[in-house]
């Protein structure tokens, strides 16, 4: 008897795996993070994301499915979103397949606060139609995959040669996973001082911010190979400093430490 509940145990189990083998759809997870600027606040209408699908790498990608955004208040502030903080804009299920693009939906309400002042922004006629982003993933079957559209608001707004005079803003986006990049991790001391942190691997450039909530904590995602680090204290009675030959390998996180910053003579 005991044999005979064996053998079914076995057969249930070969059952279960063929199952979850043939399932032809994935789960998809869309995430928005940040890189900063100089600026109190960025606020964005957000709709939702388009994602595009092939059924394989280099093929034609079907009719995009949009996931909207389904909080109930639709308005984001994108410089909240550093050191760890994500907004989830949509997830559903696509055909297993590559992934191949996305593209960021806004709304007509955009706006950005500096020195209290709010500056209303207007999007071009094409990024009305959404913000596109190249990304190539391919996905697994029976998987749950989270994707993150990093909004870099550094190279993002354009700030006026007249302060407060007039803003725009031109998003440039990128995209990555977590299952093939790695990340930086570490903090500013004093805790209570500002900067800006800077990656950088040969002509590519990424930014990062220290912990809004005044913890020093900061967090470069979406890396992977060796980078240079600019820390740029915001606070001109410090000086700048710099982190030489940091490696990053996908799916770690690389711990910096603490980093103090030095006041000036």
């Amino acid at each position: 008897m005991k044999n005979f509940n064996i053998f079914y145990l076995i057969l249930f189990s070969l059952f279960s795996c063929a199952g979850t083998e043939e399932r032809s759809d994935s789960l998809l997870n869309v995430f928005m993070v940040d890189a900063p600027a100089d600026i109190d606040a960025l606020w964005v209408e957000l709709l939702g994301v388009e994602v595009y699908v092939s059924a394989s790498e280099g093929g034609e990608s079907s009719e995009p499915i949009f996931f909207p955004y389904q909080a109930g208040n639709q308005m984001v502030d994108i410089k909240q979103l550093i050191a760890g903080q994500e907004v989830l804009i949509g997830r559903g299920e696509v055909r297993t397949g590559s992934l191949t693009k996305l593209k960021l939906r806004l709304g007509d309400e955009n706006y950005l606060i500096k020195d209290a002042r709010r500056i209303n922004l207007d999007l071009t006629e094409s990024a009305r139609e959404g913000l596109e982003v190249d990304f190539l993933f391919n996905l697994r079957p029976g998987i749950s995959h989270d994707v993150y559209i990093d909004f870099d608001l550094l190279k993002s707004v354009k700030a006026p040669n007249d302060p407060l005079d007039s803003y725009e803003l031109l998003p440039s986006l990128s995209a990555f996973s977590k299952a093939n990049t790695g990340e930086i991790s570490g903090a500013i001391l004093p805790a209570r001082e500002d900067a800006f942190l800077y990656a950088i691997q040969q002509n590519d450039t990424t930014t990062t911010g220290v912990n809004i909530r005044g913890t020093g904590q900061f967090l470069f995602r979406g890396l992977e190979g060796t980078y240079t680090i600019f820390v740029i204290p915001k606070n001109e009675d410090y000086i700048a400093d710099t982190i030489l030959s940091v490696i990053v390998q996908p799916q770690t996180v690389t711990q910096l430490g603490n980093i103090t910053l030095r006041e000036r003579d």
